[in-house]
């Protein structure tokens, strides 16, 4: 099996290398295991921000309606987007702040504190009774969701370039856990007086959504507890500098100078020297820069395109959509995100094979593809009456299943961000950068969506297709800036040490 180093030397040696049983041998001996005690803490953390931040989908179009804020469901959409877009504003205004505090004070308190709150305001965002009450708890959440950038730092500083793709995909698959947990949660759990006698009081009557959002707030609790009694921190000025002698050698990217690295597992990768202090001027490089715009226009793709499922889902047939209740919603996206989970089992083989970037160029080609089936799937239910028809259902699996394979994404980009960082001491600058090219699409595309979606129905332009031609056109273009990304041709972990 080749690893990362491989793939990224030039192309003149790549055959010759790949054919060689002989450097493949050394190369899978070099693989640093991973730290997996704080890894594991690390990815169950890694679950909470995104059961938080999509535990209402289900259940928030229906919510609005309830207490009174629109009375035609066809106009939910907008009012929907800006409790959606809330959330992502105020995690954009705190991301960078993290970051800084987390070099300050350590990733692991940044990390505990914010997760901890993020928890317990999740408690308080199901007893709202008006439109205001919602996005004021929701802009609460955010902020206190924008420790989360720190976590990918950890992520950074424990791996080193031969095992961080394993580290990135669990990264990947534990965010889609974390929506398996939250959407059904959302969705199942609303409502619970119609289910069960116990809840049939004034209280759950009132709050018909609280349940939900008081069990995620529970799961979150005990993650963040695990966190605060077992996660090691990764600072470099908050843990001693340790290393042991090493033998093995690997080869820089795009260079041929080696360097001694330790084989062993996470005390070599977790500690380091204190990095000195560079400027996020001089950690935007161009490589840095042309991988934030390509992370920025991949996000509001996927955060289009996650915004406006439930709500399309919630739409009428006859309107557009597929007129599933809450329930059927989160079941759906649960499918969605374990048939993503499912999926990431072939991401690895893929990325050896095709490479980190060539394999991000190809999922950005079938986020215009996933863009037709909105309209497709709806002709469906059209022809057939319901959106339980054997047809619509099998459209929708094979919706989701490219739409899973558009999650690789997400993936890539977190091995982008961290090869393209110009020295150790840019990663907590280009981390916290590249939070705010994922947080920004959050906070802009829900609403932008969704409103637009809206739009496209009430005025009937190009028979109310209007969003997906939108959203085909734009994917297509930033599918074509995808092709203008390289591979990086150094790594600034081997330099460090080979600086030491």
């Amino acid at each position: 099996m080749r690893s990362e180093t491989t793939r990224l030397l030039a192309r003149d040696d790549e055959e010759e290398l790949f054919c060689s049983p002989e450097i493949t041998e050394k190369e899978a001996a070099s693989v640093t295991p991973l730290p997996w005690g704080p890894l594991t803490i690390i990815l169950l953390l890694n679950m909470v921000a995104p059961m938080a931040f999509e535990l209402i989908y289900p259940f928030v179009n229906q919510m609005i309606v309830d207490i009174g804020v629109v009375e035609d469901p066809e106009l939910v959409g907008f009012y929907s987007g800006l409790v959606e877009s809330s959330f992502c504003l105020f995690q954009l205004l705190t991301i960078l702040p993290c970051s800084y505090a987390s070099d300050r004070f350590g990733r692991k308190p940044v990390i505990v504190i914010g997760m901890a709150g993020l928890a317990v305001s999740m408690i308080f965002f199901p007893l709202s009774r008006s439109l205001s009450s919602m996005i004021m708890f929701r802009c609460l959440s955010g902020a206190l969701g924008g420790c989360w950038a720190a976590i990918k730092i950890m992520v950074g500083e424990m791996t080193d370039k031969t095992n961080q793709s394993l580290a990135f995909t669990g990264l990947g698959i534990t965010y889609r856990i974390g929506q398996i947990i939250g959407l059904p949660l959302g969705g199942f759990l609303s409502h619970p007086e119609r289910t069960w006698e116990i809840f049939r009081s004034p209280f759950w009557l009132m709050y018909p959504y609280a349940l939900p959002c008081f069990v995620g707030a529970g799961s979150a609790a005990i993650f963040v507890f695990l966190g605060a009694a077992f996660l090691s921190e990764t600072q470099p000025s908050k843990v001693k500098k340790v290393r042991r002698p090493s033998t093995s050698k690997r080869t820089s990217y795009g260079s041929s100078r080696s360097s001694s690295q330790s084989s062993t597992a996470s005390t070599d990768t977790l500690v380091n020297p204190e990095p000195k202090s560079l400027s996020m001027v001089s950690a935007l490089t161009k490589e840095v820069v042309a991988v934030l715009i390509s992370n920025l226009a991949m996000g509001i793709l996927a955060e289009m395109m996650f915004s406006l499922y439930p709500l399309f889902g919630y739409t009428s047939i006859e309107s557009g959509g597929l007129g599933i209740d809450e329930s059927g919603i989160g079941m759906q996206m649960s499918v969605r995100a374990l048939m993503h989970i499912v999926a990431f089992l072939g991401f690895e083989p893929l990325r050896s094979r095709m490479g980190t970037i060539r394999l991000y160029q190809c999922t950005m080609a079938l986020w215009p593809i996933s863009a037709l089936f909105f309209p497709f799937v709806n002709y469906l239910a059209r022809q057939y009456g319901s959106a339980d028809a054997w047809p619509v259902r099998i459209a929708l699996l094979a919706f989701f299943a490219v739409w899973s394979f558009c999650g690789f994404a997400w993936t890539c980009v977190g091995l982008m961000v961290t090869d393209v960082c110009p020295s150790p001491a840019a990663i907590a600058a280009v981390n916290g950068l590249s939070q705010m090219s994922i947080v920004l699409p959050q906070a802009i595309a829900p609403a932008a969506a969704t409103s637009l979606f809206a739009y496209s129905i009430k005025s009937n332009v190009a028979g109310g297709n209007l969003i997906w031609i939108v959203f085909f056109v734009y994917g297509c273009l930033a599918g074509i800036h995808s092709l203008t990304l390289r591979e990086p041709t150094t790594d600034w972990r081997l330099e460090k040490e080979i600086d030491e």
